[in-house]
């Protein structure tokens, strides 16, 4: 009797302690950068491309979907922009029917020819990732000049049609 509750006791101590592992991962998890989220599964930048498809977010207009295949290089200047957004985990998504567009951005490996990680700029609010780690929805939690984020893009793209 005795042994069985030793054994009663010590199943209940692993399952709490179970139990809090995995929230304490969770809240370490719950907020991360861009450039953890992102740009750190770019382990190369020289042996990566990467394609801009920007998609109007409104299914009334009658506009193209707009594609850019292009070096990473070339992409330098936007990915800065982003590097330093804060970002927290989120699982309902965030509307703004201000923004025109959402901008999803695949990143590539040249050799490989496989994604290595992928995002997508939905609004001023939101950001979307899909990495070896799966797919997460994230609100930017500090400021981001989405204008200029998206003049820079819409420029990338007007400029080579």
């Amino acid at each position: 009797m005795r042994e069985q509750n030793r054994a009663l006791v010590g199943g209940i101590i692993g399952i709490v302690i179970t139990v809090a592992a995995f929230g304490l991962y969770y809240l370490v998890t719950l907020n991360t950068t861009f450039q953890k989220a992102v740009l750190d599964e770019v382990h190369n930048v020289d042996n990566a491309y990467l394609t801009i498809v920007r998609v109007p977010s409104s299914p009334e207009t009658n506009e193209e979907i707009q594609t850019l295949l292009m070096d990473m290089d070339d992409f330098q200047d936007i990915l800065n922009q982003l590097s330093n957004l804060e970002l927290q985990k989120i699982s309902t998504p965030i509307k703004d029917k201000s923004s025109f567009y959402i901008y999803n951005i695949y990143i590539y490996d040249k050799s490989a020819h496989s994604e290595i990680v992928n995002f997508g700029v939905d609004n001023s609010k939101q950001i979307s990732i899909r990495s070896t780690k799966g797919y997460q929805r994230y609100e930017v939690t500090n400021s981001f000049d989405y204008d200029t984020f998206r003049a820079s893009v819409d420029k990338l793209i007007t400029n080579t049609k």
